[in-house]
């Protein structure tokens, strides 16, 4: 009798354990929907229009808790997004990945700086349509612009 208590305590707990996933939905351009789904390491990015519907899931490697930026990262009056964490390390920067929108495709692209091997303590610069982010040379941190142009 005790095990049937026990297994059926148990099974009323699996049941009401809540599911540790983050959604958001933007709309990168006119008509056109995407929602990003984070749970644990796992973004499942999928893109609704008119046309088309794709979805894609992106792995992380990371201990940390991953959090979602929408952003127009690339300049070009498209949303985008970020996906950052705090560094595994000692947590004293952040580290994002960035993926632009494609309207071409109708899907997002990971963007990769201009030096460096990350977007490491990203700062974002509208006015000179840069983004800028840290890397190490020769063991010191260096400042990496990666720029977009005026088109």
């Amino acid at each position: 009798m005790r095990f049937k208590y026990l297994a059926i305590s148990l099974l009323g707990l699996l049941w009401t354990a809540p599911v540790f996933a983050d959604a958001t939905t933007f709309s990168p351009t006119k008509n056109v929907e995407a929602t990003l789904v984070l749970e644990g390491s796992m973004l499942t990015v999928a893109v609704k229009s008119d046309t088309q519907s794709e979805s894609r899931t992106i792995a992380f490697q990371a201990e940390n808790e991953l959090h979602v930026q929408i952003d127009d990262f690339n300049f070009d009056g498209v949303k985008d997004f970020s996906v950052w964490q705090i560094d595994d390390g000692m947590g004293t920067y952040t580290i994002h990945r960035i993926f632009v929108y494609q309207p071409e495709a109708g899907f997002f692209k990971e963007l990769t700086p201009a030096c460096g091997d990350d977007f490491a303590n990203l700062l974002v610069e509208r006015e000179k349509r840069a983004l800028l982010s840290t890397y190490w040379k020769m063991n010191e941190p260096t400042v990496c612009l990666t720029n977009f142009s005026a088109d």
